[in-house]
Order: C-alpha cells, then sequence, then structure tokens
C-alpha cells in the first residue's frame, strides 16, 4: 500500500528534531504518515469533500487503524504542527475536521509502507472491499491490465491547468452551499484537485483499483467514479476509446416514477428491520440466457426467468412514519400537472424550462446549466423547511408551478430529508446494475462495461447495443423513455477545457 504525503515534508526530520513521547506505545513511522496520507487520501472516495476547509476524519477509522491515534493527533497538531483542526464534533452529524497547515499544501509524493504488521493491519479493509464486489464479477472483470491512462499526458495537463488556476480564484471550481440559512459559495482549491486527479491517475496506471459496493444506496463505486470527469479522458481500454452514455436529467427522470401508480413503498414488517423500507416494482420479466457465467445466480428462477422486480431492502429510516403509500395518493393528482412535469424531464427541457421560469420571475440569469442544475436540486434535496429561506426562491417557484408534484417530494421527505435522494441513488443503482449491466453481461459477454451511476461508459464496437439495452430496462421500469447522450472519452476534450480557462482568464485579465 502506497501513502500520499506533501512532497515537502520530511518526517523523518521532524522526528528527529522533535522526538514524540508517547506514554504506552513507541510511534510508528507510518502511522504518522498515515494520519497525513487520510486527508488526501478521503477525497478520492468522495471529491466534494474538496470543497470543506476541513476533513472530517471519524474517530472510528482512526481508531481501527491505531489505537492510541489520540497521541499521533496530538503529536501532529500541536508539536509537529503539520495538522491543524477545527474542533468541532457533532454526535451522530460531523466528526472533527482536519487540514494540512499552510505550509504543507502542495503537490504529493508518494510513500510506501515498511510496517508489515500495520500493513496486514490496512489490508483488512481491502479484503472487505473485496467480499463487498464478490457478486459483482461482471463488472470488476474489467478493472484488469487492459484498463490504461496515459499518466504522463495527465501530469502534463495538470500542470498547465494549476498555472493557470493558482492565482486566479475565478477559475476556481464553486458551489453555494446552505450552511443553518445562510448562503455561502465553497471553492475547490486547485492544488487539492491536483492531487487528487494526480493520485487517481497514478492508481489506475499501477492497477491499485478500488472497487465498493456501498450499503447505503447500494452504488458500485471505482477508480473512475470518483476521478474528475476531465482527467477520465485520458482512459482507454485495449488501446480503444471509450464512450459514456449518460442519462440526461437523470435525477428528475427517475423522480417520475414517484409519480405512478405503478410504484409504491411498502414498509419491510421484519422484526428486526422496524425502520427500513424496500421498494418493488410490478412485474417480473423473462429473459432469455446466452450466458450465465460470472452472473449473480441469486435472482434466477429455475425456469428461464430472472425475477427482475425492484427489491431494494434496508433503505434506513428515522422513523416508522417516514414513509408514503404513492399508490393511494388521490387520482385527482393524477392531472395535466402530473404530465407537464413528466413531459419536460423525458424530452430533456426542463432544466431549460425552469431557467425561463427562473429568469422571468426572479429577474435574475443563470450564467450555465449547472446553475439551474443546481436550482433543481435544491428543489428535490433540500430539507422542506429550508422553503421558508430567503435564498430558496427557485424552491418556491417551483411549488408555484408544480404544486402537487412537490406535494408527493414534501411528504416522501416529511420526517427524513435524505429519504428522496436515498430513494432516487438506490433505484438508479438497481437499474444500472442489476439490470442492465447485468443484461448486457449475459448477452454480450465480451463487452467492456464501466458504470459510474448513471451512466455506462463502453467501447465503439458495443455503444449501439448498450445504448438499446438502456433505453429499453429504463423505459420498462420508469415507464418513459430516457434521453441517453453519449460521449466519448477523448484527450482533445482536455485540450478544450484547457482553451476554455484560458479565455476565461483573458475576460479576468
Amino acid at each position: 500500500m502506497r501513502l500520499y504525503i506533501p512532497e515537502n515534508l520530511d518526517i523523518d526530520q521532524i522526528v528527529y528534531d522533535y522526538p514524540p513521547n508517547f506514554k504506552k506505545y513507541k510511534h510508528k513511522r507510518d502511522k504518522l504518515l498515515y494520519v497525513i496520507h487520510l486527508i488526501n487520501a478521503l477525497t478520492l472516495y468522495n471529491k466534494d469533500l474538496m470543497y470543506d476547509d476541513f476533513v472530517s476524519i471519524s474517530a472510528k477509522i482512526l481508531q481501527d487503524k491505531i489505537s492510541n491515534y489520540k497521541e499521533y493527533l496530538n503529536y501532529l497538531i500541536n508539536v509537529a504542527k503539520i495538522i491543524e483542526t477545527d474542533n468541532q464534533y457533532f454526535v451522530g452529524s460531523k466528526s472533527k475536521g482536519f487540514r494540512l497547515t499552510e505550509k504543507y499544501r502542495c503537490e504529493v509524493a508518494i510513500h510506501s509502507i515498511s510496517d508489515q504488521t500495520f500493513h496486514r493491519k490496512l489490508k483488512v479493509e481491502r479484503n472487505n472491499r473485496a467480499v463487498s464486489v464478490k457478486h459483482l464479477n461482471y463488472l470488476t472483470k474489467w478493472f484488469d491490465e487492459k484498463l490504461e491512462i496515459d499518466i504522463d499526458y495527465v501530469n502534463k495537463f495538470l500542470a498547465e491547468e494549476y498555472a493557470l488556476k493558482k492565482d486566479n480564484k475565478s477559475l476556481w471550481q464553486s458551489k453555494k452551499v446552505n450552511n443553518y440559512g445562510k448562503v455561502e459559495v465553497k471553492y475547490k482549491r486547485p492544488i487539492d484537485q491536483l492531487n487528487h486527479a494526480k493520485i487517481s491517475a497514478e492508481k489506475i496506471s499501477r492497477k491499485d483499483y478500488y472497487l465498493l459496493h456501498d450499503d447505503n444506496v447500494y452504488r458500485f463505486h471505482s477508480n473512475l467514479t470518483n476521478m474528475r470527469s476531465v482527467i477520465r479522458n485520458a482512459v482507454t481500454y485495449d488501446g480503444q476509446k471509450l464512450i459514456s452514455i449518460d442519462i440526461k436529467n437523470s435525477q428528475p427522470y427517475l423522480s417520475t416514477i414517484l409519480l405512478s401508480r405503478s410504484f409504491w413503498i411498502e414498509q419491510k414488517n421484519e422484526p428486526n428491520a422496524p425502520n427500513e423500507l424496500s421498494i418493488t416494482f410490478d412485474e417480473p420479466k423473462k429473459s432469455s440466457f446466452s450466458s450465465f457465467n460470472n452472473i449473480n445466480k441469486n435472482n434466477y428462477k429455475g425456469d428461464g426467468r430472472i425475477d427482475e422486480r425492484m427489491s431494494i431492502s434496508h433503505i434506513k429510516v428515522h422513523d416508522t412514519d417516514s414513509y408514503i403509500m404513492l399508490g393511494d395518493i388521490d387520482k385527482t393528482l393524477m392531472n395535466n400537472e402530473f404530465s407537464q412535469y413528466i413531459n419536460l424531464v423525458v424530452s430533456g427541457t426542463l432544466y431549460e424550462f425552469l431557467e425561463q421560469q427562473f429568469s422571468l420571475r426572479l429577474g435574475e440569469t443563470f450564467s450555465n446549466r449547472k446553475e439551474v442544475k443546481t436550482a433543481v436540486f435544491q428543489v428535490l434535496f433540500t430539507d422542506n423547511r429550508f422553503l421558508g429561506q430567503e435564498d430558496a426562491k427557485p424552491k418556491k417557484i417551483f411549488k408555484e408551478m408544480f404544486p402537487n408534484v412537490y406535494e408527493v417530494f414534501r411528504q416522501i421527505k416529511s420526517k427524513d430529508k435524505s429519504l428522496l435522494p436515498r430513494l432516487l441513488q438506490s433505484i438508479e443503482s438497481y437499474l444500472m446494475i442489476n439490470v442492465i449491466a447485468k443484461r448486457i453481461a449475459i448477452e454480450y459477454p465480451d463487452a467492456p462495461i464501466y458504470t459510474i451511476h448513471d451512466s455506462i461508459s463502453t467501447t465503439e464496437e458495443y455503444v449501439d447495443v448498450v445504448e438499446a439495452i438502456m433505453t429499453e430496462e429504463l423505459t420498462k421500469a420508469i415507464g418513459h423513455t430516457p434521453k441517453l447522450e453519449p460521449e466519448v472519452w477523448c484527450k482533445s476534450n482536455m485540450v478544450k477545457h484547457l482553451e476554455t480557462l484560458k479565455e476565461k482568464a483573458k475576460v479576468v485579465a
């Protein structure tokens, strides 16, 4: 295992100058480096952490690896002055945050672990991840020697991008965040983006694959899912370009199923899971088996059928009342308003329509599609109580235009604001992984496939069949034909990215 440490940090010299004085156990060099490494490494699994000034690290993560982790933290914070903390901890919601001190916010270098005992302890986590994806061999098998990245090109690109961004904050990636009623703009620091991309590329180059099937919303995570999208353009399979097929407006598209009477949510009655939900579609489908190798056989019925009914269990909720029987919604709600919303979504024009409405009613012009998308996500995913905030104007306008659609979303979030996004992500995961990718693997076993949440990437040879299967299965499950967008991963996209940054820099200058 490798650790990613600031290149200007000489831990041996620091330990020599400021000897650690631990009470019971002698300090271990690799453990000191591991704590520092976590600040960079955790963003690999959630790149949105780069928006935060401090990276939250749970005590459990540390204690599982280092029993006396508090002594290591104390040394690194108060003695060596390598990291600092926000000292903010809220039971059940937030762990303490940590970041490197300003001196060490620089490009990372690679360190190998030499302590074999500690190395074995870290391997436990890797083994647990391997167990979680054991049933997904039809996805994991494509993370092999043929998956490559042009790391020299990536490093050259990153150096040029960083040079453009580092002293020009107008080029930094940003987002608006509601913090207890106050909206603030958060940025991704260019050095953090550089390190994130550098580590991501280095891991693929070494065939060091991170593969995990999470037990929260059942997403399949890999080196590709959390890689910066612009860096994926340097990735190929067996020397061939990869083409990503995305579901356009995926979250609004998936939300249309919640407006259908054929969909329902049932509370689980299992005694050991009283606060969990399961989701079910109506009908099983029949599927011919041209190949059944390496496919999870749990749903195989033995008569040529796969039971593809939606069956997601263990979606955790905070209260037994946190569910809604959508099949019982009054028939009067199934009106033209639902149809208008659905038509806008499935035609791929929802964002354009809302951009126009927001501009007319608010007198504001959105600078790009991303800002409109952020406003739509505010409608879908923020707490119902956010409606009363000054910055909830887009949410209020949506409620005025689509009051009954809004009411469905409101009811689902009435006890737990996270339930709606978790429902949509769980539906997405089930369809993309358990239905679409599995069917592709059965019918086209030689087709390389990489799922990235709401998209599937493959080589040019298989683009048409993958797109056809995605269209058929999504239409069958959701009830409406999706809008799919193919995008070729190629280095010319990286060139365009840099050209765009240069043009923006000229405008600012």
